[in-house]
């Protein structure tokens, strides 16, 4: 690894570069820009090159020679020892270069997605407890389905008294009625109890 003062000095002329100390392969490089530094690194590797570094490493044995091989094969810079060994350690364990399938909810199928719709459709006022219970379907698998995939939206139903052509007059006349106390009496709303029940009654409900 160079020192600061040949990194220094590789800056001043615009670039920097780190060569591996084994194979001499050039596993670093960093281009100085007035504004920016573009700088080029290890990328990711793929599936069939870490089959190979496997096979190779099979077949010498040596690291070196692996990443080596991969420069000339691949042209770009190689995977580190520590990546080779893990990879030829993976192979040995679980046959296949490959990561294992990370763990997580399994998708709802387009099954399953169909019977929430009917479900719903069927019945609108379905709780989604109900109807996990009913589909033998997760709650949050429901929720999702509903909000994501049918794109349904809860609403909670409200009854209102329906207006009729004649109440526009009533309404009216009310208003201008109660114009007339509220003007001489700053304290009469005050004694107004507002409710939204329509009938009332002066004894309790019957037993």
């Amino acid at each position: 690894m160079p020192n600061k003062r040949q990194f220094r000095a590789d800056a001043q002329r615009g670039r920097y570069r780190i060569k591996n100390p084994d194979t001499g392969i050039l596993v670093f490089e960093c281009h100085f820009f007035d504004s920016f530094a573009n700088c080029v690194i290890l990328k990711m590797t793929s599936p069939s090159e870490k089959a190979n570094c496997v096979g190779w490493y099979f077949e010498s044995k040596s690291i070196v020679k692996v990443q080596r091989n991969f420069h000339t094969k691949f042209n770009k810079p190689p995977p580190s020892r520590n990546s080779i060994v893990s990879w030829h350690k993976k192979f040995l364990e679980t046959g296949s270069v490959l990561d294992k399938p990370r763990s997580g909810r399994p998708s709802t199928s387009d099954s399953d997605i169909e019977r929430v719709r009917e479900a719903f459709t069927r019945s609108p006022t379905k709780s989604t407890r109900q109807a996990s219970i009913e589909l033998g379907v997760a709650r949050s698998s429901i929720r999702d389905v509903l909000h994501k995939r049918l794109h349904f939206k809860p609403y909670k139903m409200q009854l209102v008294q329906q207006l009729q052509p004649s109440d526009l007059s009533i309404r009216f006349n009310f208003a201008v009625d109660m114009l007339h106390p509220i003007d001489i009496d700053n304290d009469f709303l005050q004694r107004i109890i507002f409710t939204e029940e329509a009938l009332f009654s002066r004894v309790g409900p019957r037993q």
